[in-house]
């Protein structure tokens, strides 16, 4: 597997879109063998940001808990540009893996007004070898992208491939931890030997099981033979049933033929002399219906016909009449109170007394203002005249009496002038017309191809009755052989599954004993290998080895006494734990890129030159050195010039706090 590209969008001091082309060419690899991608900076210009960057993209937020998570991601987003408006950041890294696949990895931060991170999100796109197809997946269960990581990058593997180059140390302070040992097993394979060991094992105990409820193969053949047997009838049921389906279709198609024959000679009969002179008779009968029923309507409503204006305006005239008549008997009533009132003030002597005319004048005036004052309104015209002096029973009849137009009339008229029309028609075509045809074969032939059918549908009755029969006791045969193929397995199959699982165990067991030895003793032959490479002096300690028992490294002075490593130098402990790493990385079947970051800092130029010559170069295919200015030295520009592929430069500024990604760091460095 090897990195491709390092993509910072405004991510913590990294200000805008920048990325980082960590991507080596194979022949570059194989035929210049520079294999190291180098980057340099100051000090706080952002080279612990790449590593955690790389780190968190593939493995999020394992190892890591929630208090930890907000602390190390409150404050990520590029603060310039947050102050420009911002409200989003995102990390993403390219890898090719073995196969040849590209994968992108991207995780993006949100954030509110007041710079507190809201959620994340992670993408992963996947493009196929030769393919120009992207194909998406949104991460929204972290356990599932976790597990296909594992697959071509495993977790357990991180502290091994991406370290911090002065803390490295701790891997050989933490060797007796039980997650150290655990992580040393698994990176060097034993893991999947114990995983296959206990699913061998289950898979025994599985099988015990099954032999205490097993059943013999005797009662298998013979549910089996029945099970044949109704499959049997099953088929020739099938068979009769489609041979009788195919009868009836073969009758119907025969039904349909007839009827068309004698639809052709119904059709002739149509046009008979018969036939018409029975539509004569018809539209014959249907014309006097219809003169007649003209006739009486006439009668009947001639005189409101006739009238009928008159009427209406009658019915207006008395309508009107009736409404005003109603409106003086409602203001009579409404002034009433108001003329016994007067009537009973005018009875009073007045002196000096009133003429006439005074008293009618106050009567009408006092008329008026109660009339205004009790909001009465009922305006009767001047004018009005009661021209019709009847009963209410009289006005009741007039007003109901119903009006009829000459409507009606028109249509019994047009309908009379049609059927005349259509009967003279049928009279001209009676004496054109053929002799009726006779169609009393076709009615005969589809009479005894329909009882045909109606036999056949008898038998496929009784057929599909048995039909349902057998795919019943199938289904039950069916169930009954899974129930005993399932839970009570067969007896003599189970013997030989168990005998087998056991002879596997037995093999797998002392391959995972010898297979553990080899992988102990090639880590071991590495380990002291690769310590001769990078020591300065060969008796540096009487003598170093690694503990195939335990995993774990043990020194020794030249007297033989066993040593603590926590009293070497830090130097000392970078270079056995550097050491132990190329051992495990040889010992392993992972192709991983290395990202180191500060590795140099601790050490002379002696053990410098040896790490880069003898260590970094062999790692790994992709080897990405973090390095600050601290570690730079003459001899070692010469030794990365010709062994790294690309260099770049992390270059902060001090005044716009935030670093920039440029390309050529030893020109930066001789400037």
């Amino acid at each position: 597997m090897l990195l491709k590209k390092l993509v910072f969008d405004n991510y913590k001091t990294y200000y805008g879109y920048q990325e980082i082309d960590l991507y080596i060419p194979k022949e570059v690899r194989e035929e210049k063998g520079q294999n190291i991608i180098l980057l340099g900076g100051l000090n706080g210009a952002g080279k612990t940001t790449i590593l955690k960057a790389i780190l968190y993209v593939l493995f999020g937020k394992r190892a890591m808990i929630d208090s930890e998570y907000k602390r190390l991601f409150a404050n990520i987003i590029n603060n310039t540009f947050f102050d420009e408006g911002g409200r989003e950041c995102s990390v993403s890294l390219s890898i090719e893996t073995d196969s040849g696949e590209e994968w992108n990895l991207k995780v993006k931060w949100y954030f509110d007004q007041l710079k507190r991170m809201t959620h994340e999100e992670r993408d992963l796109t996947v493009k196929k070898p030769g393919s120009s197809i992207v194909k998406n997946a949104r991460i929204e269960n972290i356990e599932v992208f976790n597990k296909f990581i594992d697959k071509i990058i495993p977790y357990h593997a991180a502290p091994f491939f991406i370290f911090d180059g002065e803390e490295i140390k701790d891997i050989i302070l933490r060797q007796n931890s039980h997650e150290m040992k655990e992580a040393i097993h698994k990176i060097a394979g034993m893991e999947t030997y114990k995983q296959l060991l206990s699913d061998l094992r289950t898979l025994k105990i599985s099988l015990e099981n099954k032999l205490a409820r097993s059943v013999s193969q005797i009662k298998l053949s013979n549910i089996q033979s029945d099970l044949s047997e109704v499959e049997g009838t099953i088929k020739t049921l099938e068979i009769k049933k489609n041979k009788f389906n195919n009868e009836k279709l073969k009758y119907e198609r025969l039904i349909n033929e007839t009827k068309q024959k004698r639809n052709l000679k119904m059709a002739q009969n149509s046009k008979s002399r018969e036939i018409i002179v029975k539509q004569q008779t018809r539209v014959a009968t249907e014309l006097d219906l219809t003169t007649n029923d003209l006739n009486l309507f006439i009668e009947q409503n001639m005189i409101s016909i006739i009238l009928k204006e008159k009427i209406q305006t009658l019915k207006k005239s008395l309508k009107m009449e009736n409404e005003i008549i109603q409106k003086k008997v409602l203001q009579n009533a409404s002034l009433t109170p108001y003329r016994n009132f007067m009537n009973q003030l005018l009875d009073k002597t007045i002196s000096p007394p009133l003429t006439l005319e005074q008293l009618r004048q106050i009567k009408l005036l006092g008329e008026e203002v109660w009339i205004k004052e009790n909001d009465i309104n009922h305006t009767i015209p001047d004018d009005f005249k009661e021209l019709h002096d009847i009963s209410n029973r009289d006005y009741n009849y007039l007003i109901n009496y119903p009006i009829n137009d000459k409507k009606r009339v028109i249509e019994y008229i047009n309908k009379i002038e049609k059927l005349q029309n259509e009967l003279n028609k049928l009279e001209s075509e009676i004496r054109n017309a053929p002799e009726s045809v006779n169609i009393d074969d076709e009615n005969k032939s589809i009479d005894m191809l329909v009882k045909t059918i109606g036999e056949i549908d008898l038998k496929l009755k009784v057929l599909n009755k048995k039909l349902r029969t057998a795919i019943e006791e199938k289904a039950n045969l069916i169930n009954i052989l899974t129930r005993l193929s399932g839970q009570d397995e067969n007896l003599e199959s189970l013997q030989t599954q168990y005998n087998q699982v056991g002879k596997t165990i037995m093999v797998i067991e002392k391959y995972v004993s010898e297979i553990t030895t080899m992988k102990a003793i090639y880590i071991k032959e590495e380990f002291s290998k690769m310590l001769k490479n990078l020591f300065r002096k060969e008796n540096e300690f009487g003598k170093i080895e690694f503990d195939i028992n335990s995993f774990s490294i043990r020194l020794f002075n030249d007297r033989m006494q066993e040593m603590s490593i926590q009293d070497r130098s830090a130097g000392e402990m970078q270079m056995i734990s550097s050491a132990l790493i190329w051992a495990l990385t040889k010992v392993s079947d992972l192709a991983l890129p290395m990202v180191i970051d500060t590795p140099l800092g601790r050490l002379d130029s002696y053990h410098r030159n040896h790490l880069i010559n003898f260590y970094y170069k062999e790692l790994s295919e992709q080897v990405i050195i973090l390095s600050t200015d601290t570690e730079i030295t003459k001899e070692y520009v010469n030794l990365m010039k010709g062994n790294s592929y690309k260099q770049y430069m992390l270059d902060y500024n001090e005044r716009k706090k935030y670093t920039i990604i440029r390309d050529g760091y030893f020109e930066f460095i001789k400037g």
